[in-house]
């Protein structure tokens, strides 16, 4: 919507900083990753095929973005080129850091209680130990 705003409408955002993103991180509740841990791995191998795929075919990325968004080619170029960083495939240092960034400022607006250890919450959390196929 941003991006939408700025080519259709002219607006200027007043504050952009790319590094506090908190990432589009896929999440499972661990009784579903216990009892179905294949269908896991396959939704990773998917998403992981689909990020390689769209790196590897940008116009082809946009003509499906423009097709499910009915959002013009300027809009999707933005939003692609400048917003969506398809580089990661993992859990890194710098989703760690920008999601417990969050948390502690969820903490201080007393969304999170006071009580709670953000960064071990997010420790716990973020398990890596599906593996995805090297493919």
């Amino acid at each position: 919507m941003m991006a939408q705003a700025e080519i259709e409408d002219g607006a200027r955002l007043f504050f952009r900083n790319p590094a506090a993103n908190t990432w589009g991180i896929l999440n499972v509740r661990e009784p579903f990753l216990k009892d179905y841990p294949d269908v896991v791995r396959r939704v990773l191998a998917t998403y992981e095929e689909a990020r390689k795929y769209s790196l590897a075919n940008y116009d082809e990325l946009r003509k499906t973005f423009v097709g499910v968004t009915k959002l013009p080619e300027a809009v999707a170029d933005k939003q692609l080129k400048e917003r969506t960083d398809l580089t990661y495939s993992r859990i890194g240092a710098p989703q760690r850091e920008s999601i417990l960034a969050a948390g502690l400022a969820l903490q201080q607006a007393g969304v999170i209680d006071a009580k709670v250890d953000v960064k071990a919450t997010l420790d716990a959390l973020i398990d890596d130990q599906v593996p995805l196929p090297t493919n």
